[in-house]
């Protein structure tokens, strides 16, 4: 498909990067995908998916290591932890969703997972941490402190996991095509930024 790209955003919870992402989607006309990617995955490998979803981005505990033999296929890998067979089932999918369509893909180390295609451009969504904890507070219906304790562990959750797979720094500027805080530009201003940059580089691939 000539001019396709696909988008792939990382964010910090409370940065507004999922909405960034869907509503970039949206204007676009494009697909997003973020949640149901589990989904599709275990339908791919045909696994179980609450099974599944426990461990959807997570790395693998070195000291509650889980080698599910039960579910091990070709899809999935063989003689791994059960999160390594999410990511290989994700990535999976990831790879054939690129494959077929221009879209937005939200976490799941998309941008590793498409690092060697050219139609694939990465997005990190950061903020300024007062903001975090003000929209965590607002979206969780959480007390400040008990936002801070989520945005901490969701970060180092985030980190683990993406560091584990890619052996990149998560969040570092040099691990991403783009970097933009949602503090500065706005959440709009962000998702403007994107669909700009998207256009162009459609324009650009329909010109060579």
């Amino acid at each position: 498909m000539d001019g396709k790209q696909i988008i792939t955003v990382g964010r910090q919870i409370g940065s507004g990067g999922s909405w960034i992402g869907e509503e970039t989607a949206r204007r676009l006309g494009v697909r997003c995908y973020d949640r149901q990617l589990i989904e599709m995955a275990c339908a791919y490998g045909q696994v179980d998916l609450e099974r599944m979803r426990a461990a959807e981005e997570k790395r693998p505990n070195p000291f509650l290591y889980q080698v599910p033999r039960e579910i091990q296929n070709d899809k999935t890998g063989r003689g791994i932890a059960i999160q390594d067979m999410v990511f290989n089932l994700q990535s999976d999918v990831i790879r054939m969703l690129a494959r077929e369509e221009s879209c937005v893909i939200i976490g799941r180390s998309a941008d590793y997972v498409l690092r060697e295609d050219p139609d694939a451009f990465s997005v990190f969504i950061c903020a300024d941490m007062d903001q975090r904890i003000e929209t965590v507070m607002t979206e969780y219906r959480l007390t400040r402190d008990q936002a801070v304790s989520l945005i901490k562990k969701t970060d180092k959750a985030r980190r683990n996991y993406y560091e584990c797979y890619t052996g990149k720094r998560w969040g570092a500027r040099e691990s991403y095509d783009l970097t933009l805080n949602s503090s500065k530009l706005g959440r709009a201003g962000c998702v403007e930024l994107i669909c700009d940059l998207y256009r162009k580089r459609v324009a650009a691939r329909e010109e060579q």
